[in-house]
């Protein structure tokens, strides 16, 4: 089937991906002769997600057909078909966004940044060895704040002002 409920969130995705890029491209150019624009992170951002939600969509389409395949294959009548187990990831990833720009300001970058992360880690792996998924979310963090402070000059809200 070529829309189900992953695949047209997919593509909704994948429309305000391309409406954010083309928004980001208004900018301006993205290098200028004394280095990085403000425009350079917001044209990287939609094209990663441009380029990563068609990888999604393929996925899917894929694990798609090969099921149907597989299921073509091995029909049986043993008995009543066993109920396929929803996975709500993606409306979670949503509300911990939502929750991200609410608390952006407000928390800082630190905490707000922080909290998502850790957040995503626990979204897409098992819920144990906590210390350590908290370590790689401060450190990503971590390393996201010196490439904004260093490289592209933005200044970050903080806690402490």
């Amino acid at each position: 089937m070529l829309l189900n409920r992953q695949l047209v969130f997919l593509y909704v995705t994948l429309a305000v991906s391309v409406g954010y890029l083309v928004t980001a491209l208004s900018l301006g150019a993205p290098v200028a002769e004394n280095g990085l624009t403000p425009a350079f992170f917001p044209i990287l951002v939609g094209g990663a997600a441009i380029v990563f939600c068609s990888i999604l969509i393929l996925q899917a389409l894929r694990a798609s057909s090969e099921a149907k395949a597989a299921k073509s294959e091995t029909k049986s009548d043993t008995g009543p078909a066993t109920p396929e187990i929803r996975n709500y990831t993606h409306l979670w990833v949503v509300v911990a966004i939502f929750f991200y720009i609410l608390g952006f300001k407000p928390l800082g970058y630190f905490l707000s940044s922080g909290l998502f992360v850790f957040a995503l880690i626990l979204l897409f792996s098992k819920f144990d060895k906590l210390l350590l998924k908290a370590l790689i979310s401060a450190a990503i963090v971590g390393t996201a704040y010196l490439m904004f402070q260093q490289l592209f000059g933005v200044r970050l809200p903080t806690l402490w002002g």
